[in-house]
């Protein structure tokens, strides 16, 4: 499973203005109605802030095209829907599914938290290093935003990796930080280990590819990742 496949459904999600509503994990029309929102929201307050906004999209004519989904939900119910986790998560549930990373080696498929009392309370799902889309609350539903206010990050596990090379702008991350922690050990000098693919690692990457007698193109893709015991996930 590809990381774009994910971010293409959570773009239509924000395209269609699907909606939030506590404990929603993509119901559309004709499950939601006013009395099924009362019946998940846990306070009258809440249930009418749903209730509004999701009015206020059918009349704008989303009414067919919109889902509910709270903040977790958003993501497992594609997980769910790929067999890429067999059971429901919550916001911590998938924090703890993740391997944290760094802010700046956030990239597509990646996971941001925040957090409070030292669990996860609400997720959103990165789409390139700088934006999330998120199930917000109940007053805006399912919106794409700048990457700002979050506490943690983390990379889940079922995600295809990248084919990695020399390109304009450089490419930035923490596989490409680990691609050259591994061509060092190996006794490759990739330059300095700080997480970008310069001309320094693409010559390290070629003299490794053709020590072990594989196509040196610069690229570490699915054969040059294993040879360095690195993951590669089709």
């Amino acid at each position: 499973m590809k990381a774009s496949d994910f971010t293409e459904y959570l773009k239509e999600q924000v395209k269609n203005h699907s909606i939030y509503v506590w404990g929603a994990q993509g119901q559309k029309k004709p499950t939601i109605t006013e009395a099924w929102i009362r019946r998940r929201e846990k306070t009258k307050r809440n249930a009418d802030r749903a209730i509004a906004h999701w009015k206020k999209e059918v009349r704008e004519g989303y009414g067919d095209v919109l889902r509910a989904f709270d903040c977790s939900g958003l993501g497992t119910f594609y997980f769910l829907k790929h067999d890429m986790i067999d059971h429901d998560l919550n916001a911590e549930g998938l924090r703890k599914l993740c391997r944290t990373i760094k802010r700046n080696d956030v990239r597509e498929g990646d996971m941001a938290f925040r957090m409070s009392g030292g669990r996860a309370v609400h997720v959103g799902y990165a789409i390139d290093g700088d934006h999330v889309i998120e199930a917000k609350g109940r007053d805006v539903g399912v919106v794409e935003s700048r990457i700002s206010g979050w506490d943690r990050f983390g990379r889940p596990p079922f995600f295809a990796s990248r084919e990695m090379k020399l390109e304009s702008p450089y490419m930035r991350g923490e596989d490409v930080r680990e691609l050259q922690t591994a061509l060092k050990t190996e006794g490759y000098d990739p330059g300095q280990i700080d997480g970008v693919f310069g001309k320094k690692t693409e010559r390290a990457v070629k003299r490794f590819q053709r020590a072990c007698g594989l196509k040196a193109d610069g690229i570490a893709g699915k054969r040059t990742c294993f040879a360095l015991g690195l993951p590669f996930y089709d």
